[in-house]
């Protein structure tokens, strides 16, 4: 309890008692009233009601009053007074603690009051803050309230959502199952609720989500067009592609161009180039069933193609040109290994491959039979000069070592062979085998296309006869009428370059008056043996043709100097003839003669003397 709530007894107290006359005080009343007719403050309206009532009625009762009565008044008053400050100080003595407790209460009042003042300044001050504060929770309780009303919308759509949320993870599945089309079909439903709702979060992430996923699509069918496809599956994943809507329609043609090229340049890769042969083939029918495979896929999807420029056929636009990139690569591929094929047959067929396929291509509008023959050509004069120069530099050489020795007669060895077979017909035909001398004889006479037998007496002429059969022999298989003049030209070189080199022989060694004749001989069987066999040969290749070596003018030095010989052996014979006696004794020639090497020149030459391109060569 409170010091003012102690204070309330004495306050009782402090109340007239109830024996006190009614008028006596009224008069102390009105006599209060009177003394104090201004108070330092205005009472509450109610009690100033009371008051007035109270001093109208003593008034009105003073009326009433006699003379006398009134004269006494004052002394009654002054009693009353006197009475109650007796009693008023009666109760103050008796109740002097009420006093001291009222008093306390007082200060107690005070103080509280001073410190509720001071809590209702900081009131006063903090109630902006409170406002704002207030403002904060009603935004934040809107905010709230909002969420939660999604949140309950969220939960009344919960199954939805959750199917919406799942549609990336179903998209890459099917993308990975390959089912592109089902893939598509959820790629435009977000699409679709990307467009009608755009602005919400969840959307936003869900399109992000898709297009990581399309990207992923787009690898996998490019990854397709990059493989051995057909047209229909060609169809499908361009028909995929432009549902994507990730190219233009001339983007997605250089698309397809482009992954069919590294196709075709990653199988081109994988071939084998240690043989040139093997790998040409494969290259060709590569370029044929590739190449071709791919214009009419080409045409069967863009059938409509608008690439092409002002002044070109519809069909004229990118495939061909990307056709000519693809058909220059094969030709300079052609012209990179050919050179490696050295043989003349593995060369023609090389050259029916590749028109074949020029054949194939003719049909798409891609015929490169016409740019085939220049390559060819340019091979088959490289391989026959090749050879040509081969057989030259190795009868110099043999020529500079060669050791000038008397051979045996090649006829009279083939006539005793003949006379020895007719003793004995039965048991040479049993014996002899083909390709003897005497059946090499009549083969000679039957057929101009055999080497002249008496070649072996010579053995570096022999060995350039076989080296130049050898040429002839790669040339019958794959014989250009164009190279017709180049090739009589090489042929007129080798002629002039054995010439030289027989007249440069000639003139830096010094030979005895044995190894002379025989040297002789050699330059002879040149000029009328060799050079004649080469020119016939080279006439059963090419027979119609104009252009053939001139031998006139290779062989002008050689016979020059074989005129020389001829003119001093004749004077020698003449000088001769004057000094000794008219009869002479012949001298039979050495019979210890050196067979190994002439052996081996008979057959090389006549393994390499199958010279029929008559036909084959035309």
């Amino acid at each position: 309890m409170t010091k003012l709530e102690e204070c309330r007894p004495g306050d009782a107290e402090l109340r007239p008692t109830a024996n006190a006359k009614s008028s006596s005080w009224a008069r102390q009343q009105g006599r209060v009233s009177f003394s104090k007719p201004s108070s330092s403050k205005p009472r509450p309206e109610h009690a100033s009601i009371h008051d007035q009532e109270q001093e109208d009625a003593y008034f009105t009762e003073l009326l009433s009053y006699s003379l006398e009565r009134l004269g006494k008044e004052p002394e009654l008053l002054k009693a009353d007074q006197d009475h109650l400050q007796k009693q008023a100080e009666d109760s103050a003595v008796k109740h002097y603690k009420a006093f001291i407790n009222t008093a306390s209460c007082l200060e107690a009042a005070r103080d509280e009051m001073q410190g509720l003042a001071g809590h209702v300044d900081a009131l006063l001050q903090d109630i902006p803050v409170l406002d704002r504060v207030c403002e904060q929770f009603v935004t934040t309780a809107k905010t709230l309230q909002a969420k939660q009303s999604e949140n309950k919308q969220l939960q009344s759509n919960h199954a939805t959502m959750l199917e919406l949320l799942e549609v990336p993870q179903l998209m890459d599945t099917c993308v990975r199952n390959g089912s592109y089309d089902d893939a598509l079909d959820l790629k435009g439903f977000i699409g679709k609720l990307a467009f009608m709702h755009s602005d919400l979060k969840a959307v936003q992430n869900l399109v992000k989500e898709v297009d990581a996923t399309s990207a992923s699509m787009l690898e996998q069918l490019l990854l397709k067009l990059r493989s051995n496809i057909q047209l229909p599956d060609c169809l499908r994943m361009i028909g995929y592609l432009r549902r994507l809507g990730v190219f233009s329609e001339r983007e997605l043609r250089l698309q397809f161009l482009q992954c069919r090229e590294e196709y075709m340049a990653e199988v081109i890769e994988d071939l084998d180039e240690q043989s040139a042969y093997d790998y040409l083939k494969r290259l060709t029918d590569i370029h044929r069933l590739h190449l071709f495979d791919v214009v009419m896929q080409y045409r069967a999807i863009f059938s409509d193609d608008q690439s092409a420029q002002d002044g070109e056929s519809q069909d004229g636009g990118l495939v061909f040109s990307w056709a000519e990139h693809r058909v220059c690569l094969y030709l300079e591929a052609l012209r990179q290994h050919l050179p490696g094929i050295t043989e003349g047959g593995s060369l023609a067929s090389v050259l029916e491959h590749c028109m074949y396929c020029g054949m194939s291509l003719a049909r798409v509008g891609l015929d490169i039979r016409g740019l085939l023959p220049p390559i060819f050509e340019a091979c088959v004069l490289n391989l026959f000069s090749k050879t040509v120069g081969t057989a030259v530099d190795t009868f110099l050489m043999v020529l500079d070592s060669h050791k000038w020795t008397a051979m045996p007669s090649v006829t009279a060895r083939s006539r005793s062979r003949s006379l020895s077979s007719s003793d004995n017909p039965h048991a040479a035909s049993s014996s002899k085998p083909a390709g003897t001398p005497a059946d090499s004889d009549r083969t000679q006479g039957d057929d101009p296309s055999t080497p002249p037998y008496t070649l072996m007496e010579h053995a570096p002429m022999a060995i350039f006869v076989n080296g130049l059969l050898t040429a002839f022999n790669e040339l019958r298989h794959c014989a250009p009428l164009s190279l017709a003049a180049p090739l009589a030209s090489i042929l007129q070189e080798a002629l002039t370059r054995i010439s030289s080199g027989t007249v440069h022989y000639s003139s830096a060694h010094t030979l005895n008056s044995t190894e002379q004749p025989l040297f002789a001989a050699t330059a002879r069987a040149l000029c009328q043996l060799a050079a004649p066999y080469t020119i016939s040969c080279y006439r059963r290749i090419y027979p119609e043709t104009s252009a053939r070596p001139d031998t006139e003018q290779a062989l002008k030095g050689l016979k020059e100097l074989i005129q020389s010989w001829d003119q001093e052996r004749f004077q020698a014979s003449e000088l001769e003839n004057n000094q000794m006696p008219k009869k002479a004794t012949v001298r039979p020639p050495k019979a210890n003669v050196q067979s190994a090497p002439l052996q081996m020149a008979s057959n090389q030459l006549s393994h390499n003397s199958d010279v029929k391109s008559a036909e084959t060569g035309k």
